[in-house]
């Protein structure tokens, strides 16, 4: 019996505890919880969006059967490809041979594009692109301060 009226003792004091709260601290509990779940919300939708990215980079990972082939290696020095390409329709295979992730972007006349996501080691993706005529650089995009670009030439 003593317990239970301890036990009703200490419940009551957690409410009068409560009662006693200031606004600016009930409102700081409130922005608290607020925060959290905005948090959960965020990374909910980031953890979809990027299934959904692999998802749509997977579907288009096979070439078009008219594509130009072209291997690339992506290492954790730079890049390795040809230096010279004929235009029209080119598949770039990219593989990553280095230990860290890495990504692939071609840029050139009215053409800039990369992988939405990284490549992890040992990974491989297909990037296909319509080459014009003209000059173009290929890097990786996530590390372009200490690897080196390829210059490409397009005929």
């Amino acid at each position: 019996m003593l317990m239970a009226l301890a036990a009703a003792f200490t419940a009551g004091a957690g409410v009068a505890q409560a009662e006693d709260k200031t606004v600016s601290e009930k409102s700081a509990e409130v922005w608290d919880k607020t925060k959290e779940k905005a948090k959960d919300a965020g990374n909910y939708v980031a953890e979809k969006t990027s299934d959904a990215v692999q998802a749509v980079e997977a579907a288009i990972d096979k070439p078009d059967a008219d594509a130009h082939q072209v291997n690339v290696k992506v290492t954790d020095k730079g890049i390795q490809m040809p230096k010279s390409l004929p235009a029209g329709k080119t598949a770039f295979m990219v593989k990553n041979t280095g230990k860290e992730k890495h990504n692939f972007e071609i840029e050139g006349t009215n053409l800039e594009k990369s992988f939405w996501l990284a490549i992890a080691p040992g990974d491989s993706k297909t990037m296909q692109v319509d080459l014009k005529s003209g000059t173009y650089e290929a890097d990786c995009k996530l590390h372009k301060d200490k690897e080196t670009k390829v210059k490409l030439t397009v005929k």
